[in-house]
């Protein structure tokens, strides 16, 4: 049934495998996966003058300020009503590593889940 190559690869496999050899592979995981751990926080969007015109913001509860990209997981409607200004939200958001605002006045991040609406 096994043909011998196969029989062959497969021997050489399990003699490497005994001898402690590994296999180590760099996927390049800054550009292949720029999305980072995410985490649960509440905070208030705001609009700030800046250098480039008005800046949409959200303002964690924590002081920590930042930028908020919307993922594919959320609705337009939902997206737009967490980044008026004055509108508090808990969020599920995780860190970009790959995205860029004209404002740079925080951490660009991406919303994965909206968990509650304040208003």
């Amino acid at each position: 049934m096994f043909s011998i190559r196969l029989v062959a690869a497969l021997l050489v496999f399990l003699a490497l495998g005994n001898l402690g050899c590994t296999f180590n592979a760099d996927l390049g995981s800054d550009s292949l996966f720029p999305v980072g751990t995410s985490f649960v926080i509440s905070g208030t969007a705001e609009a700030v003058a800046s250098d480039t015109g008005t800046c949409l913001i959200w303002l964690a509860n924590n002081g920590v300020t930042y930028h908020l990209f919307q993922s594919t997981r959320i609705a337009n409607e939902d997206f737009d009503r967490i980044t008026t200004p004055g509108v508090t939200s808990r969020l599920e958001i995780a860190p970009r590593s790959d995205l860029v605002v004209d404002c740079r006045m925080g951490t660009i991040v991406e919303v994965q889940d909206i968990l509650e609406i304040v208003s």
